[in-house]
């Protein structure tokens, strides 16, 4: 895909997530902001997110293109939900796609973790630091009451003060069970987040660096697998992977490398555990 320069489209201060690994590879990211991406979707409800994390990625990175002139467009979209404990744990996973306008070439990179998602109500100021408490320091707030939404909060003590200030005092005697803290999910004001952003943006490097043995073209990836990885105990095969599958987009060589460990645990095995 080439080297030089990357056109992202952010308005949540992804960049510096971003560069540093793309760096060591020559790349240098360049940022815009000439377009509103919450006209895509927003965490906090004002605008329905219609596109799929994976097409919202892609249109950002089109767009990049489209408004800097530069051949290669990187979109960042995160998305909640899912996870190996779906219902249990939140589950936030941060999509990077880097598009080549020239070959119509992607490269999708991936991180995901548990992050902390709640709606808070509260009887007292000190009951509501108390739960607030938890979050990293530089986590922000946005404000849902009656009279819409407020967003930019960057520590308790500014959820106070709006609270205080803006909120609470326009409220019917007794209504302030209409309102909720919750955490501001945008990615400059979730470290949580920031954190998988910068992880998927490793994930890119290494796919760029990692390249075809055929063909030379970047992202050989073991992105898929084999099942019937033998069970330890009768040798049948069973549905875990076998063999992880690196397979080139471009001329769709395929190279299958060995899983670790050798065997499954008899629980696996339907013969075995039926």
């Amino acid at each position: 895909m080439g080297s030089g320069r990357i056109a992202l489209l952010t308005r949540h201060a992804k960049g510096a997530l971003v560069a540093p690994p793309l760096a060591a590879l020559g790349l240098e990211v360049s940022v815009t902001d000439a377009f509103d991406t919450d006209q895509l979707g927003t965490f906090s409800g004002e605008v329905a997110r219609t596109l799929s994390p994976l097409d919202c990625a892609r249109r950002k990175a089109q767009l990049a293109c489209e408004l800097t002139g530069l051949d290669l467009g990187l979109g960042s979209e995160g998305s909640f939900g899912g996870g190996p404990m779906a219902g249990f744990v939140n589950w936030d996973e941060e999509l990077l796609l880097l598009w080549d306008r020239r070959s119509g070439q992607e490269v999708v990179a991936r991180a995901a973790g548990p992050v902390r998602v709640a709606a808070f109500t509260w009887e007292s100021e000190a009951q509501l630091v108390a739960q607030l408490a938890p979050f990293p320091s530089a986590q922000g707030w946005i404000i849902r009451h009656p009279a819409g939404v407020s967003k930019g909060l960057c520590s308790v003590a500014a959820v106070l003060g709006e609270l205080n200030a803006n909120v609470l005092p326009r409220l019917p005697t007794g209504d302030a069970h209409s309102v909720r803290i919750e955490p501001d999910l945008r990615a400059m004001h979730c470290p949580e987040r920031q954190t998988y952003i910068r992880q998927a943006a490793e994930q890119l490097a290494q796919r760029l660096h990692t390249t075809c043995p055929h063909c030379t073209a970047p992202n050989f990836w073991p992105d898929d697998h084999v099942p019937g990885l033998p069970c330890a105990d009768c040798d049948a095969p069973t549905s875990l992977p076998l063999l992880a599958l690196r397979r080139c987009s471009v001329c769709g060589h395929e190279q299958g490398e060995p899983v670790t460990p050798p065997v499954a645990e008899p629980q696996y095995c339907s013969w075995c555990n039926p």
